[in-house]
């Protein structure tokens, strides 16, 4: 029994040695092909078909842009005049900046008209211009609508407003107001605008549900409990996006917002 047992242990030490010589790791048994995780999109099943009787998405409901009854506007002038994609601009309309005299130099600056052919109801009348230090003046269309915008996109500085031909200058503007109740607002770069601030700073009406449309022609709905929590921002870059963390439609964002606007 005894020489017995020293042979079994000589076996199993030549077989740990010739497994050892073999130099390979233990190999991980291979999973079936087939069994890789897959992340739906929401609606949609596994084969990416639409699931019956799945809600439809806000933008397969949404009013398409062309069939939209255009009302009163508080246009954002940084983005009337800052191309970033197409939707009301492309590559060969985009804003184009003119050389203008200013302060005995020649600056690049940019019509205020691009502003002015956003708003709905014209701009007859006189424009009630209102400062960041809260001080208020007013000029005449014609005055206002010979204004060029002197402008760093990336500046926490307010941009310049001002007519070569009659010599008119703004240097701290927020927003002007027209006759008709409609905006131009600035929106700096760096800066944070709550959202319910800027529709009762131009008058209109808190308890109202407005249109925030984008650049690319893309809206969305904001009632005055989204807008309370909800912020418009002058980011780094010089885009001026949209904020409402209570807001469930895209997720509570609009990316270059050009213009608010009364639902009718």
């Amino acid at each position: 029994m005894k020489k017995l047992g020293i042979v079994v242990l000589l076996v199993f030490m030549m077989v740990a040695l010739v497994a050892c010589s073999s130099g390979e790791a233990p190999q991980v048994p291979e999973e079936p092909a087939g069994t890789e995780q897959r992340e739906e999109t929401a609606g949609e099943n596994a084969a990416g078909g639409k699931d019956k009787g799945a809600a439809p998405t806000y933008k397969e409901t949404m009013v398409p842009f062309d069939q939209l009854v255009p009302a009163e506007r508080i246009v954002i002038l940084q983005n009337t005049i800052n191309y970033s994609r197409e939707g009301f601009y492309s590559a060969d309309n985009k804003p184009a900046a003119e050389d203008i005299k200013y302060k005995g130099d020649t600056v690049a600056a940019y019509p205020i008209a691009y502003a002015l052919d956003f708003l709905t109801k014209g701009s007859d009348g006189d424009f009630t211009i209102t400062n960041n230090d809260g001080s208020t003046e007013t000029i005449s269309a014609q005055d206002f609508a010979g204004l060029y915008v002197v402008i760093d996109f990336t500046s926490d500085a307010p941009p310049v407003l001002y007519n070569p031909e009659s010599g008119t200058e703004l240097t701290d503007f927020l927003f002007a107001t027209t006759a008709e109740g409609e905006a131009i607002y600035s929106v700096v770069s760096g800066s944070i605008h709550n959202a319910a601030e800027i529709i009762a700073n131009v008058g209109w009406d808190a308890d109202a549900t407005y249109r925030y449309m984008a650049t690319d022609k893309f809206y969305i709905p904001v009632g005055p409990t989204e807008r309370a929590t909800g912020e418009i921002r002058g980011t780094l870059s010089g885009a001026v996006n949209g904020s409402f963390p209570e807001l469930k439609i895209a997720g509570g964002k609009i990316n270059d917002v050009i213009y608010i606007e009364a639902m009718e």
